[in-house]
């Protein structure tokens, strides 16, 4: 089960936030779930509760690498105490995210190499870039208002948002374009060195925390997010390591499927049946895992071992496909109809 804790202020009572993770913990809830904090309200007590009652990812509001412009924002909070909320996320084997906006007053080249330096330094493992919005209750909006000589009908008007830089003739929308798109060339082109930076905690009772951290984040290298952005480099390699640091800790479903699937890709077939079936002995019961195997097994032409997996799953459409295969590989013509009609079957739930 999952859920998103969307409350930015939910770290803001300390012995709150403990006291929840320690009723999850009580209840044995196996449950996953997102929360949102600001970087000044997060400790390595309410962090380590945090992961053990199954929070995987916070989400922290950067906004900018300048501190003028993060005062501006009346973002409350220093460059010291965004480094240590990272640092401190990643320790624990929680992915840190960081929002950042540009186009706010007084942004320029400069600013943004500022917002570039320190995304350097606190490398998120994930990141949302914002240009700025004008929203009401803002102290921006206001000026704007007083600026303009607009009140709030202006949301009568058939508008979805109000974009700061529009209001700020020192900025352009091509400006702006370029601004988002360095950022995001930056980071995506860095994350590789990010992930190898990584430094968590080295306590036993965190290692399958540990495990799940990594195989995690490596599937969103591998099959996820990170999968379809071209610009972000060695994809495969950095999954393959996350995979195999994931094992180091404590076997991981994800981490053998994902290793295993890679090596199926680079058609090292041999290796790849080595980690599946050290994967299987862990989970007997996975079909994701004895597909993978049987699948491995056909590309060799080893049928009978292929049949041997697949067939622990014989009304599965995943796997009756390749049953199928495998017995006109075998030249057993009454079974692959057998089979071939039980398809046609469950292709008609």
């Amino acid at each position: 089960m999952f859920f998103y804790v969307s409350d930015d202020t939910f770290t803001l009572k300390e012995d709150r936030v403990i006291e929840i993770c320690k009723k999850i913990l009580e209840r044995k809830l196996n449950i996953t779930w997102f929360a949102i904090s600001r970087v000044n309200c997060v400790s390595e007590e309410i962090l380590y509760w945090m992961r053990k009652a199954g929070c995987i990812q916070i989400s922290y509001g950067v906004e900018s690498g300048s501190e003028k412009i993060r005062n501006c924002l009346n973002k409350n909070i220093k460059t010291h105490d965004i480094k240590k909320a990272f640092e401190l996320t990643t320790k624990y084997g929680i992915l840190a995210r960081a929002y950042f906006i540009y186009g706010s007053p007084g942004e320029s080249w400069a600013t943004i190499q500022k917002t570039i330096d320190l995304m350097h330094v606190i490398r998120p493992m994930s990141t949302i870039f914002y240009i700025l919005d004008l929203f009401p209750g803002t102290a921006l909006y206001s000026d704007f208002k007083k600026k303009f000589k607009i009140s709030d009908n202006i949301w009568l008007q058939q508008i979805e948002d109000i974009m700061y830089f529009e209001t700020d003739p020192r900025l352009s929308k091509d400006t702006i374009l370029a601004f988002g798109e360095k950022l995001r060339r930056e980071y995506y082109g860095n994350l590789h060195r990010y992930v190898d930076s990584i430094e968590l905690l080295d306590k036993k009772d965190f290692y399958e925390l540990h495990s799940g951290f990594c195989s995690r984040l490596g599937m969103t290298f591998s099959h996820g997010d990170y999968a379809r952005i071209d610009i972000v480099k060695e994809k495969e390699k950095t999954a393959e390591k996350l995979f195999k640091r994931a094992l180091g800790y404590y076997p991981d479903h994800r981490a053998y499927l994902g290793l295993g699937i890679i090596k199926q890709k680079d058609r090292a077939f041999d290796e790849s049946i080595r980690i599946l079936s050290e994967g299987i002995k862990c989970f007997p019961d996975s079909e994701p895992l004895n597909t993978c195997l049987g699948i491995s097994y056909m590309n060799l032409g080893q049928y009978g071992k292929a049949l041997s997996c697949l067939l622990k799953f014989p009304d599965s459409k995943e796997t009756v496909p390749y049953i199928v295969s495998c017995y006109k590989a075998l030249g057993d013509s009454e079974k692959e109809s057998a089979f071939l009609e039980k398809l046609r079957n469950i292709e008609l739930l």
